[in-house]
């Protein structure tokens, strides 16, 4: 075998870190030179603006070259748009996946990935960590859901096969996920390991049809999932850990010859079962070829040294170690080394701008018009529930003055009241509240999940009163049955200020002509 030099460098080229912080701490500076860490992946911890994310990642390189490595980092991000995104604010956002599928063009989605990539190029990161290929068909799914494009199959395939090649056509690494799928769970694999008992064939008819795919259209990466798949492998692991499912299926059956990334190994799905050290060392021994432990630098170092251990026992071969090296090189090649033409800055953000203005107002989806709203309101009341459910994903990107900004946006010329919930039903009786919301033209209700039973038996009183208003599902569509009696009801897909301020919009006679992408129980 060759030095223990020469195989920590090797093995320090599969890693890919995270880190707390706008800039490089030493630490992670001693990971990039002395242990030749290869790959870096960004959160919203790690970003302010768009010139301080520059350069970070300009340092993070330089540090990189410098200390010996000869092809450029992987700087990688969950830019999967919508929910779920990590560019500074002072970047327009892009409506996310659901949002896309309910514009029903998947030609939205290539449009999409072109100026996403061109945009996370123009930062310095050049692997996205998108697009969701899991299809979404279990409406209580707490770690999906609308980072879904659809339900069915097909369409998620359509559209994730177009903003695939609309990154990678730009020069940015795409990578679908979660390998095998991750849409029919009701367990977040961040918090617990979840299992989907289905047997073979109804995998191949739904969660393995959109992968397929993905690999037909010469895909860069796959991510694999953190769920048990018993029809796959028998003993009770995540698919990151199978050797069935990511060598046999994904790399014989399926034909797969990219790289394949794990998710976070430091999620509970794997750091509370054998842990993270363990964890890296039975992903390369599936036939994972990079292994990502996003936060603790206790656990990048247990990755290291578990997996150097490994192959100095002869658990891991060499051949294995070279095999996942020439992965990740070949990729750093094919798309790291080239110099594309960078587009002038002011363009690409107002070209951004029109494009989410265009998808937001092709994706509200008005489930129920009733009830018109007559043009001479002036007066809004606005419920906003502020006990709203986390996706660890996106993080708590929850805005109480969401809907009120948005109406400001749209219609400056209205005046608008925000009740905020619980602390409103704490300070004024049930009946005094309703009698307050018959002052106002109309009243404008947020949903966004059922913890808050309180608010949702208020809105309830709300839409059993002749009281005019318009509730918008602010992130699932499926959260429907939670208002049955709702007149107006709109969904948005996301709590993002585009989608509410297209929303507000449609209120008054915008577009909105998105159809609901799922079904809804």
């Amino acid at each position: 075998m060759k030095d223990i030099q020469w195989l920590r460098h090797r093995v320090g080229q599969f890693l890919c870190v995270g880190f707390d912080g706008l800039t490089v701490p030493s630490h992670v500076n001693d990971l990039l030179t002395t242990h030749h860490v290869g790959n870096i992946i960004l959160f919203s911890r790690n970003v302010s603006t768009t010139e301080q994310l520059i350069q970070l990642n300009q340092e993070l390189q330089t540090i990189a070259k410098q200390g010996g490595q000869e092809l450029p980092l992987t700087i990688s991000a969950d830019q999967e748009n919508g929910v779920v995104r990590r560019l500074p604010a002072d970047i327009p956002g892009l409506p996310g996946n659901m949002a896309l599928g309910a514009t029903g063009n998947a030609q939205w989605a290539l449009k999409s990935g072109q100026l996403t990539a061109q945009l996370l190029r123009h930062v310095g990161i050049n692997f996205n960590l998108a697009p969701v290929l899991d299809v979404n068909n279990n409406a209580k799914n707490p770690v999906i859901g609308v980072r879904s494009f659809a339900d069915t199959p097909d369409m998620v395939a359509d559209f994730g096969e177009k903003f695939i090649q609309g990154l990678q056509s730009q020069g940015v690494i795409a990578c679908g996920k979660h390998f095998p799928g991750h849409g029919d769970t009701t367990v977040d694999s961040h918090l617990q390991l979840p299992t989907i008992n289905h047997g073979r064939p109804r995998l191949e008819r739904v969660e393995l049809v959109p992968f397929r795919r993905a690999i037909e259209a010469g895909v860069d990466a796959l991510m694999t999932a953190h769920v048990v798949f018993p029809a796959i492998e028998p003993k009770p692991i995540a698919a990151t850990l199978s050797r069935r499912v990511l060598t046999d299926l994904l790399r014989q059956e399926l034909g797969f010859n990219g790289l394949i990334i794990t998710d976070c190994l430091e999620m509970n799905a794997v750091a509370n079962t054998v842990g993270v050290g363990r964890g890296a060392v039975m992903a390369l021994q599936a036939g994972a070829d990079m292994v990502l432990v996003s936060h603790r630098l206790d656990r990048q170092l247990d990755a290291l040294a578990s997996i150097v251990q490994a192959v100095e026992t002869g658990e891991l071969s060499q051949d294995r170690i070279d095999d996942a090296y020439q992965r990740v090189a070949n990729l750093k090649k094919a798309r790291l080394t080239s110099n594309r033409r960078v587009r002038p800055w002011a363009q690409l953000i107002e070209e951004t701008r029109t494009l989410q203005h265009d998808l937001a107002e092709h994706a509200v989806t008005k489930l129920r018009w009733e009830s018109p709203l007559p043009p001479s309101v002036r007066r809004v009341a606005v419920l906003v529930d502020e006990r709203v459910p986390v996706m660890v994903a996106a993080g708590d990107n929850h805005s109480p003055v969401l809907l009120a900004d948005a109406l400001q946006a749209v219609r400056p010329d209205l005046h608008s009241t925000v009740f905020r919930f619980p602390e409103t039903l704490q300070q004024v009786r049930t009946d005094d509240l309703l009698a307050q919301l018959r002052q106002y033209d109309f009243v404008l209700i947020g949903i966004n999940g059922g913890e808050n039973k309180d608010y949702l038996e208020f809105v309830h009183q709300v839409h059993a009163q002749s009281i005019l208003n318009v509730t918008l599902l602010l992130r699932s569509p499926y959260d429907a049955h939670l208002v049955p009696q709702s007149t107006n009801l709109l969904a948005l897909y996301e709590n993002t200020p585009w989608m509410a301020e297209a929303a507000v919009a449609a209120m008054f006679g915008g577009t909105a002509d998105g159809a609901l992408p799922v079904r809804i129980p």
